[in-house]
């Protein structure tokens, strides 16, 4: 597979080369796409640290944090996402591809909103595009990968965070640097029946308890734009016509003797 080398957020990273991925290249290069994303990674990943990636698509995020980063584990579950990722792979040798989806079963069933490669496949039943079944992966499979380094990790699966939540909490058990989630409402809502008023109150409830295995971290995540959960939940959710997305971001320094640990 061609690549292409794009520079954006301070360093050069080689990407697919692919037509369908220009206009988003162009944001990408502009800083218009997460700029906040790429100033958590800095500011948690060195040399010292292990990346883990669950939601890798395309390597935007995985192939430019291993430029610092001790190790990168890559998961993903889109087929077409997961092809591209070991074509290039090779060009990073700190980094790992697992294929397959954050999963409570041994298999999962991935779906294309549009098609797969975009960035919007997901394991909620919400696109019209092709499905597919991949390897269930549970965070037994991908954690101990890191060994003993101090690790942060980023979630991105499009909406599944709320199916998954348990496998989440048990990222509790391990030496966490820090954990930047993505939260999407607004798909969480569309894979729902029923009422619109039916089907917010879910959102919402759900929301909530999602929230609440988040706050068994410490210190507890903090959601940008938003003074705290209570405020996300009224004003990002409960009184918008479409739920917002957000980013809940857990950071901490860890103590000097857990980068040693046996």
């Amino acid at each position: 597979m061609k690549s292409i080398d794009i520079t954006y957020a301070g360093r050069t990273v080689a990407l697919p080369d692919l037509s369908a991925y220009g206009k988003f290249y162009r944001k990408l290069v502009a800083g218009s796409w997460e700029p906040r994303t790429f100033e958590v990674l800095a500011r948690n990943i060195d040399q010292d640290t292990v990346y883990v990636d669950i939601g890798a698509w395309i390597g935007v995020t995985p192939f430019w944090a291993s430029k610092t980063a001790r190790r990168v584990i890559a998961v993903e579950p889109d087929p077409k996402c997961c092809e591209i990722l070991a074509a290039l792979a090779p060009g990073y040798p700190n980094v790992t591809l697992l294929q397959g989806a954050l999963s409570l079963g041994i298999t999962a069933t991935v779906h294309a909103v549009d098609d797969f490669g975009s960035s919007e496949t997901s394991m909620l039943d919400i696109g019209d595009g092709e499905s597919a079944t991949v390897k269930g992966l549970a965070m037994e499979d991908i954690m101990p990968r890191a060994s003993y380094d101090p690790v942060f990790v980023k979630i991105d699966i499009e909406g599944y965070e709320y199916l998954a939540s348990g496998e989440i909490a048990k990222l509790i058990q391990y030496r966490l640097k820090g954990l930047q989630l993505a939260v999407h409402p607004q798909l969480f809502e569309r894979s729902l029946r029923g009422s619109f008023l039916a089907r917010r109150a879910k959102t919402l409830w759900h929301t909530w308890r999602l929230t609440n295995i988040l706050g068994n971290f410490s210190p507890p995540p903090t959601i940008a734009k938003y003074s705290g959960v209570l405020n996300y939940l009224i004003f990002g959710i409960l009184f918008c016509k479409k739920p917002k997305g957000a980013d809940f971001l857990f950071e901490r320094k860890l103590p000097e003797s857990d980068h040693f640990a046996p």
